[in-house]
């Protein structure tokens, strides 16, 4: 008995280092602004990624072009192998009125467990972007922590965490990077104090900040440039 039960938990930790699935990570920039990540699932055959797309406009449609990505930390593309709930471009899937949700996976070669990625699709326009995915179940629960308290009003306390997550991941360079940044700056100037976010842009621009460009043209939107 003792034998078989040592032979199971091998089995077990052997499989367990081949699976596992984020439910709701954070990420840090998105477009379409309706998209969002519901799953992601790391195993020894594949990486998928389960989403959702919601119509927001009147006679709303959309598709996924072939040239999707998911690319890991070091840069490097992953093409997309294979398409669910949705169909390629040039077809596309009809919404039939605002507020109707599609779901939808996207299933990439097996890349192993990351410690993020961002998905990148490449077409005309309109194109699927998810930037900084956060598979770390322990940041993902923080941030989540930072943002809700940030949405309730308890500004200090949310700048608290996310100062404390800046200090602990900035040398890891993570993808949510430039969006924990982004949360000071805005908290910093909600509050008045301009030196200090000022402060925060300044080592942002001076930090190695995975897709720096696109966080400060977001910031600029939002009225930030200095």
């Amino acid at each position: 008995m003792k034998i078989i039960q040592v032979v199971t938990l091998l089995l077990c930790g052997s499989l367990s280092c081949f699976a596992q699935s984020i439910i709701n990570p954070n990420y840090g920039l998105k477009s379409p602004a309706t998209a969002e990540i519901v799953r992601v699932d790391f195993n020894d055959k594949s990486t998928v990624v389960w989403l959702t797309i919601m119509s927001d406009i009147n006679n709303a449609y959309f598709c996924i072009d072939r040239n999707t990505f998911m690319v890991t930390p070091d840069g490097m593309k992953i093409k997309l192998k294979e398409l669910k709930g949705l169909p390629y471009c040039p077809a596309t899937y009809r919404f039939k009125r605002p507020g109707e949700k599609a779901s939808f996976s996207l299933t990439f070669p097996a890349t192993g467990i990351l410690p993020w990625f961002s998905v990148t699709e490449e077409c005309s326009g309109g194109c699927l972007s998810l930037r900084g995915v956060v598979t770390d179940e322990a940041l993902n629960s923080r941030l989540n922590e930072a943002f809700g308290l940030s949405e309730i009003g308890e500004n200090m306390a949310a700048y608290r965490i996310f100062e404390d997550i800046i200090t602990t991941t900035d040398s890891l360079n993570w993808g949510i990077e430039g969006s924990v940044y982004t949360a000071l700056i805005l908290l910093d100037r909600k509050m008045g104090r301009n030196e200090t976010a000022r402060s925060w842009y300044d080592r942002m621009m001076t930090s190695d900040t995975p897709d720096l460009s696109l966080y400060l043209e977001n910031l600029r939107r939002q009225g930030v440039d200095y």
